[in-house]
Protein backbone atom coordinates (compact mmCIF):
# COMPACT_ATOMS: atom_id res chain seq x y z
CA UNK A 1 0.00 0.00 0.00
CA UNK A 2 2.80 2.45 1.00
CA UNK A 3 4.48 1.51 -2.05
CA UNK A 4 1.55 1.99 -4.39
CA UNK A 5 1.53 5.73 -2.92
CA UNK A 6 4.89 6.71 -3.38
CA UNK A 7 4.30 5.45 -6.96
CA UNK A 8 0.96 7.51 -7.22
CA UNK A 9 2.55 10.77 -5.56
CA UNK A 10 5.64 10.23 -8.27
CA UNK A 11 3.22 10.40 -11.06
CA UNK A 12 1.53 13.59 -9.62
CA UNK A 13 4.83 15.35 -9.43
CA UNK A 14 6.17 14.33 -12.82
CA UNK A 15 2.74 15.36 -14.68
CA UNK A 16 2.87 18.82 -12.60
CA UNK A 17 6.55 19.25 -13.55
CA UNK A 18 5.40 18.45 -17.29
CA UNK A 19 2.23 20.75 -17.43
CA UNK A 20 4.51 23.55 -15.77
CA UNK A 21 7.26 23.58 -18.67
CA UNK A 22 7.12 26.28 -20.77
CA UNK A 23 4.45 25.83 -24.28
CA UNK A 24 6.14 28.48 -26.44
CA UNK A 25 10.20 30.41 -25.33
CA UNK A 26 9.91 33.81 -26.46
CA UNK A 27 12.84 36.47 -26.99
CA UNK A 28 12.81 40.21 -27.90
CA UNK A 29 15.77 42.25 -29.26
CA UNK A 30 16.59 46.19 -30.64
CA UNK A 31 19.02 46.31 -33.42
CA UNK A 32 20.78 49.36 -31.83
CA UNK A 33 20.67 50.69 -28.47
CA UNK A 34 20.30 54.12 -29.37
CA UNK A 35 17.05 55.94 -31.79
CA UNK A 36 16.94 58.84 -32.94
CA UNK A 37 13.21 60.99 -32.20
CA UNK A 38 10.56 59.59 -34.76
CA UNK A 39 13.21 56.92 -36.23
CA UNK A 40 11.28 53.71 -36.94
CA UNK A 41 12.26 50.91 -34.10
CA UNK A 42 12.46 47.72 -35.33
CA UNK A 43 12.07 44.71 -32.49
CA UNK A 44 13.43 40.87 -33.77
CA UNK A 45 11.05 38.23 -31.97
CA UNK A 46 12.31 34.66 -32.21
CA UNK A 47 9.25 32.24 -31.14
CA UNK A 48 9.91 28.53 -30.35
CA UNK A 49 6.93 26.06 -30.08
CA UNK A 50 7.12 23.43 -27.69
CA UNK A 51 3.47 22.74 -27.20
CA UNK A 52 2.99 20.06 -29.64
CA UNK A 53 0.42 21.73 -31.70
CA UNK A 54 0.42 23.61 -34.85
CA UNK A 55 0.03 27.50 -33.46
CA UNK A 56 -1.81 29.37 -36.83
CA UNK A 57 -1.98 32.83 -36.89
CA UNK A 58 -4.90 34.43 -38.37
CA UNK A 59 -5.99 38.08 -38.75
CA UNK A 60 -8.98 37.28 -36.20
CA UNK A 61 -6.64 37.46 -33.17
CA UNK A 62 -9.62 36.28 -30.47
CA UNK A 63 -9.85 33.17 -32.52
CA UNK A 64 -5.95 32.21 -32.91
CA UNK A 65 -3.36 34.28 -30.97
CA UNK A 66 -1.59 37.72 -31.21
CA UNK A 67 1.69 38.85 -30.27
CA UNK A 68 1.75 42.40 -28.37
CA UNK A 69 4.22 44.85 -26.50
CA UNK A 70 4.50 46.44 -23.65
CA UNK A 71 6.61 49.45 -23.55
CA UNK A 72 7.55 51.13 -20.45
CA UNK A 73 8.25 55.37 -21.51
CA UNK A 74 10.65 57.56 -19.44
CA UNK A 75 8.21 59.00 -17.69
CA UNK A 76 6.91 55.48 -15.96
CA UNK A 77 3.82 55.08 -18.54
CA UNK A 78 3.28 52.56 -20.42
CA UNK A 79 3.56 53.51 -24.38
CA UNK A 80 -0.18 54.14 -25.96
CA UNK A 81 -1.75 51.74 -28.99
CA UNK A 82 -2.14 53.05 -32.06
CA UNK A 83 -5.52 52.86 -33.54
CA UNK A 84 -3.69 51.65 -36.43
CA UNK A 85 -1.98 48.48 -34.51
CA UNK A 86 -1.65 45.29 -36.05
CA UNK A 87 -0.89 41.64 -35.39
CA UNK A 88 2.48 41.20 -36.72
CA UNK A 89 1.94 37.32 -36.70
CA UNK A 90 -0.99 37.61 -39.04
CA UNK A 91 -0.57 34.37 -41.50
CA UNK A 92 2.10 32.80 -39.44
CA UNK A 93 1.75 28.85 -38.97
CA UNK A 94 4.39 27.44 -36.44
CA UNK A 95 5.01 23.65 -36.24
CA UNK A 96 5.34 21.67 -33.52
CA UNK A 97 9.35 22.25 -32.10
CA UNK A 98 9.84 24.99 -35.14
CA UNK A 99 11.14 28.36 -34.86
CA UNK A 100 10.09 31.71 -36.40
CA UNK A 101 11.54 35.03 -36.50
CA UNK A 102 9.48 38.41 -37.13
CA UNK A 103 10.79 41.26 -37.57
CA UNK A 104 8.01 44.04 -36.01
CA UNK A 105 8.40 47.64 -36.36
CA UNK A 106 6.65 48.73 -33.29
CA UNK A 107 6.45 52.48 -34.16
CA UNK A 108 3.94 51.49 -36.31
CA UNK A 109 1.78 50.34 -33.34
CA UNK A 110 2.84 52.43 -30.62
CA UNK A 111 3.23 55.84 -29.77
CA UNK A 112 6.62 56.57 -28.93
CA UNK A 113 7.43 60.22 -28.99
CA UNK A 114 9.84 60.93 -25.87
CA UNK A 115 13.16 61.02 -25.71
CA UNK A 116 14.79 58.68 -22.91
CA UNK A 117 14.98 55.13 -21.86
CA UNK A 118 12.99 52.63 -22.67
CA UNK A 119 12.27 49.11 -21.64
CA UNK A 120 10.18 46.26 -24.27
CA UNK A 121 8.76 43.29 -23.70
CA UNK A 122 6.68 40.58 -26.06
CA UNK A 123 3.45 39.04 -24.91
CA UNK A 124 2.05 36.15 -26.84
CA UNK A 125 -1.08 34.86 -26.71
CA UNK A 126 -2.88 31.50 -28.40
CA UNK A 127 -6.13 29.94 -27.82
CA UNK A 128 -4.18 26.59 -28.00
CA UNK A 129 -1.79 28.13 -25.01
CA UNK A 130 -2.65 27.44 -21.50
CA UNK A 131 -1.34 30.79 -20.79
CA UNK A 132 0.30 34.22 -21.92
CA UNK A 133 3.79 34.08 -22.60
CA UNK A 134 6.47 36.77 -21.82
CA UNK A 135 9.66 37.74 -23.18
CA UNK A 136 12.52 39.23 -21.08
CA UNK A 137 13.11 42.93 -21.06
CA UNK A 138 14.99 44.62 -23.40
CA UNK A 139 15.82 48.33 -23.27
CA UNK A 140 17.12 51.04 -25.84
CA UNK A 141 17.03 54.68 -25.94
CA UNK A 142 15.93 57.82 -27.60
CA UNK A 143 17.47 60.99 -28.17
CA UNK A 144 16.60 64.26 -30.03
CA UNK A 145 20.24 64.78 -31.90
CA UNK A 146 22.15 67.34 -32.09
CA UNK A 147 21.50 69.89 -35.13
CA UNK A 148 24.10 70.70 -37.78
CA UNK A 149 22.16 72.17 -40.83
CA UNK A 150 18.34 73.44 -40.56
CA UNK A 151 16.87 75.39 -43.66
CA UNK A 152 12.73 76.68 -43.59
CA UNK A 153 10.72 76.27 -46.88
CA UNK A 154 7.30 77.14 -47.87
CA UNK A 155 5.10 73.77 -49.60
CA UNK A 156 4.77 73.85 -53.41
CA UNK A 157 1.52 74.05 -54.68
CA UNK A 158 1.67 70.55 -56.24
CA UNK A 159 2.05 68.89 -52.92
CA UNK A 160 -1.50 71.38 -51.79
CA UNK A 161 -4.81 69.07 -52.02
CA UNK A 162 -6.66 72.06 -52.86
CA UNK A 163 -6.16 75.15 -54.54
CA UNK A 164 -6.43 77.77 -51.82
CA UNK A 165 -5.32 75.32 -49.18
CA UNK A 166 -2.51 77.18 -47.11
CA UNK A 167 0.25 75.00 -45.84
CA UNK A 168 2.86 75.75 -42.90
CA UNK A 169 6.45 76.01 -43.93
CA UNK A 170 7.90 72.91 -43.42
CA UNK A 171 11.78 72.81 -41.82
CA UNK A 172 14.00 70.36 -43.39
CA UNK A 173 17.10 69.80 -40.99
CA UNK A 174 20.41 67.56 -40.66
CA UNK A 175 20.97 66.45 -36.66
CA UNK A 176 23.44 63.87 -35.72
CA UNK A 177 23.59 61.40 -33.33
CA UNK A 178 25.37 58.18 -31.61
CA UNK A 179 23.63 54.88 -32.11
CA UNK A 180 25.58 52.86 -30.08
CA UNK A 181 27.72 52.00 -33.02
CA UNK A 182 28.60 55.31 -35.15
CA UNK A 183 27.72 58.77 -35.06
CA UNK A 184 25.34 59.16 -37.71
CA UNK A 185 23.27 62.03 -39.64
CA UNK A 186 19.81 62.07 -40.06
CA UNK A 187 17.78 64.13 -42.17
CA UNK A 188 14.25 65.11 -40.90
CA UNK A 189 11.32 67.11 -42.36
CA UNK A 190 9.08 68.54 -40.17
CA UNK A 191 6.46 71.21 -39.68
CA UNK A 192 4.90 73.07 -36.34
CA UNK A 193 2.73 69.77 -35.85
CA UNK A 194 3.88 66.95 -37.80
CA UNK A 195 7.31 65.09 -38.40
CA UNK A 196 6.75 64.17 -42.46
CA UNK A 197 9.63 61.74 -42.37
CA UNK A 198 13.17 61.04 -40.87
CA UNK A 199 16.28 59.45 -43.53
CA UNK A 200 19.27 58.19 -42.44
CA UNK A 201 22.11 59.73 -44.64
CA UNK A 202 25.07 58.41 -43.43
CA UNK A 203 27.74 57.96 -40.59
CA UNK A 204 30.47 60.85 -39.70
CA UNK A 205 33.47 59.49 -41.08
CA UNK A 206 35.50 62.66 -39.03
CA UNK A 207 35.91 65.48 -41.78
CA UNK A 208 33.24 67.49 -42.28
CA UNK A 209 29.51 67.03 -42.37
CA UNK A 210 26.78 66.83 -45.21
CA UNK A 211 26.67 69.77 -47.88
CA UNK A 212 23.07 70.49 -47.78
CA UNK A 213 20.98 73.02 -50.68
CA UNK A 214 17.22 73.25 -51.41
CA UNK A 215 15.93 73.97 -54.81
CA UNK A 216 13.72 75.59 -56.46
CA UNK A 217 10.97 72.82 -56.04
CA UNK A 218 11.82 72.86 -52.07
CA UNK A 219 13.52 69.16 -52.63
CA UNK A 220 16.71 68.58 -50.35
CA UNK A 221 19.62 67.87 -51.44
CA UNK A 222 22.52 66.35 -49.79
CA UNK A 223 25.74 65.32 -50.21
CA UNK A 224 28.40 63.23 -47.94
CA UNK A 225 31.80 61.71 -47.47
CA UNK A 226 31.39 58.05 -47.22
CA UNK A 227 35.13 57.07 -47.36
CA UNK A 228 37.83 58.88 -48.22
CA UNK A 229 36.94 59.10 -51.66
CA UNK A 230 33.50 58.49 -52.17
CA UNK A 231 30.41 60.23 -51.78
CA UNK A 232 26.89 59.76 -51.67
CA UNK A 233 24.60 62.54 -53.19
CA UNK A 234 20.90 62.41 -52.18
CA UNK A 235 17.62 64.29 -53.17
CA UNK A 236 14.40 64.12 -51.10
CA UNK A 237 11.21 65.77 -51.45
CA UNK A 238 9.68 68.12 -48.99
CA UNK A 239 7.81 64.29 -47.65
CA UNK A 240 10.51 63.05 -47.06
CA UNK A 241 10.87 60.96 -49.86
CA UNK A 242 14.30 59.55 -51.70
CA UNK A 243 13.28 60.91 -55.28
CA UNK A 244 16.99 60.51 -56.68
CA UNK A 245 20.45 58.67 -55.28
CA UNK A 246 23.82 58.80 -57.11
CA UNK A 247 27.10 58.42 -56.05
CA UNK A 248 30.50 60.36 -56.79
CA UNK A 249 34.29 60.11 -56.41
CA UNK A 250 36.97 62.38 -55.67
CA UNK A 251 39.35 63.22 -58.75
CA UNK A 252 41.65 66.29 -58.73
CA UNK A 253 38.56 67.54 -57.27
CA UNK A 254 36.36 67.86 -54.62
CA UNK A 255 32.34 67.05 -55.45
CA UNK A 256 30.12 69.65 -54.08
CA UNK A 257 26.86 71.39 -54.50
CA UNK A 258 26.38 74.77 -55.69
CA UNK A 259 23.16 76.47 -56.12
CA UNK A 260 22.23 78.85 -59.11
CA UNK A 261 20.27 81.26 -57.59
CA UNK A 262 18.69 82.55 -60.55
CA UNK A 263 17.71 79.42 -61.70
CA UNK A 264 16.94 77.73 -58.44
CA UNK A 265 18.18 74.66 -59.24
CA UNK A 266 21.34 72.73 -57.52
CA UNK A 267 23.98 70.67 -59.34
CA UNK A 268 27.04 68.71 -58.45
CA UNK A 269 30.45 70.27 -59.60
CA UNK A 270 33.17 68.61 -59.08
CA UNK A 271 34.26 65.11 -59.06
CA UNK A 272 32.20 62.35 -60.84
CA UNK A 273 29.90 59.79 -61.17
CA UNK A 274 30.87 56.70 -59.91
CA UNK A 275 30.33 53.42 -61.52
CA UNK A 276 28.76 50.30 -59.65
CA UNK A 277 30.89 47.38 -59.17
CA UNK A 278 33.60 49.48 -61.71
CA UNK A 279 34.13 52.25 -59.17
CA UNK A 280 32.63 51.12 -56.14
CA UNK A 281 30.79 48.37 -54.69
CA UNK A 282 27.81 48.42 -51.71
CA UNK A 283 28.34 47.37 -48.71
CA UNK A 284 25.40 47.20 -46.21
CA UNK A 285 23.74 50.31 -48.42
CA UNK A 286 27.56 52.46 -48.35
CA UNK A 287 29.24 52.74 -51.33
CA UNK A 288 32.86 51.47 -50.60
CA UNK A 289 35.73 52.12 -53.79
CA UNK A 290 36.61 49.20 -54.77
CA UNK A 291 40.37 48.31 -54.59
CA UNK A 292 41.80 48.64 -58.32
CA UNK A 293 40.72 52.43 -57.35
CA UNK A 294 41.70 53.02 -53.93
Amino acid sequence: MKTRLIIVLTALLILASVSSQAQVSLSVAINRSNYLLYETIYAKVVLRNYSGQTLVFSDNAEATGSLKFTIDMPDHTKAEIRKTAYNALIGIIIKPGATEEVLVPVTSSYVITKPGNYRIKAILDHKLLEREYQSETCTFSICNGLPVWERTMGVPDLFKKKIDEILPPRKAKIVTFNDGRDKVYCLILEDSKYIYGVARIGSDIGNFPPACEVDGLCRVHVMIQVSPNVFSYFIYDINCELREKEVYVKTQTVPTLVLDNKEGSVVVVGGRKGVKEQDYVEQNGIPVLTGDNE
